[in-house]
């Protein structure tokens, strides 16, 4: 799977750069984020501790303890614009991708599946299900074929503009995490 997924080229970002992925293994948790960045070195994973992101969830995935985990992206290359930045993958690209995340879902099991903002808009599409917005850090989620979705405030979002509220954030996800596995 994570094989057929590097030698994927169907919707063209990887001329852009190799599609970025975590080492196959199962996995309780899976955490999506939206799309690749550009990486400095091939050891790099998504969602590496190296970004905001990253190191928001690893300080969740440190309070889980021994909670097994696989990160990844929606898009697993990176969209580029013009100048060479970062930008946002188009409609095309994302749902070009998303079978992609499927593979990975069916191939490793986890039993709940965070996603930030625009990824589970694309999830509600694809699996034909519609979440409910959360209260403050009170998240819902949706069982779909045995697999607890739970989308959240982004990451980068909390580290950023709510960083006083990191601790509530963090508590959050660990108590939904131990009520769900």
């Amino acid at each position: 799977m994570i094989e057929q997924i590097r030698k994927c080229q169907k919707c063209g970002l990887c001329f852009n750069q190799k599609p970025l992925l975590e080492g196959k293994k199962e996995c309780q948790i899976f955490w999506v984020g939206l799309s690749a960045k550009i990486i400095k070195n091939e050891d790099e994973i998504p969602l590496s501790p190296d970004t905001n992101t990253g190191m928001l969830i690893q300080k969740i995935e440190q309070m889980l303890g021994e909670v097994d985990t696989y990160k990844t992206n929606l898009v697993k290359c990176v969209p580029l614009n013009e100048q060479n930045k970062l930008r946002y993958p188009n409609k095309k690209e994302i749902d070009s991708c998303f079978g992609n995340l499927k593979k990975e879902i069916k191939e490793l099991s986890p039993r709940i599946v965070f996603l930030g903002e625009k990824v589970y808009s694309s999830v509600e599409k694809h699996f034909n299900i519609e979440f409910d917005k959360w209260d403050e850090f009170n998240y819902s989620y949706k069982e779909h074929e045995g697999i607890y979705y739970v989308p959240i405030h982004h990451p980068s979002y909390i580290y950023v503009y709510k960083r006083k509220k990191i601790e509530q954030y963090v508590d959050s996800i660990e108590k939904l995490v131990n009520s769900l596995l």
